[in-house]
């Protein structure tokens, strides 16, 4: 795996990094609507390769609100549309519930952990 491109701003970082021909998001800090254009941006130059599979890895994803959840969505609908598969993997718990309380651990069912409900 190699890293093609490191864009930064002071909460939020995405890594685009190229697997073979697979192109993929490295998320790190915390995704809100300051770091939605940053995320469109790399996910638009992903989607330009025209591979069969993008990953967004989401493991240094520390926070994400509805703002972020709302470009996942877009993507996985402009996924969708051109034929790619969208694989989320990585999500921790409090981006993971998000998905859940949503709805769209659905849309990415395959690789989104499921979490039991919280209890407290």
């Amino acid at each position: 795996m190699r890293e093609d491109v490191m864009v930064t701003d002071p909460l939020f970082q995405v890594s685009t990094t190229l697997d073979g021909d697979v192109p993929g998001l490295w998320l790190v800090g915390e995704l809100d609507l300051d770091g939605t254009a940053t995320l469109r941006a790399a996910l638009a130059d992903c989607f330009a390769r025209r591979s069969d599979r993008v990953v967004l890895n989401l493991w240094g994803l520390r926070f994400c609100d509805c703002a972020g959840l709302n470009v996942f969505l877009e993507a996985k609908a402009t996924a969708d549309r051109i034929g790619t598969e969208l694989y989320v993997e990585g999500a921790r718990a409090q981006v993971a519930r998000l998905f859940a309380l949503s709805g769209a651990d659905e849309l990415f069912a395959r690789s989104v952990q499921r979490l039991p409900p919280r209890t407290a």
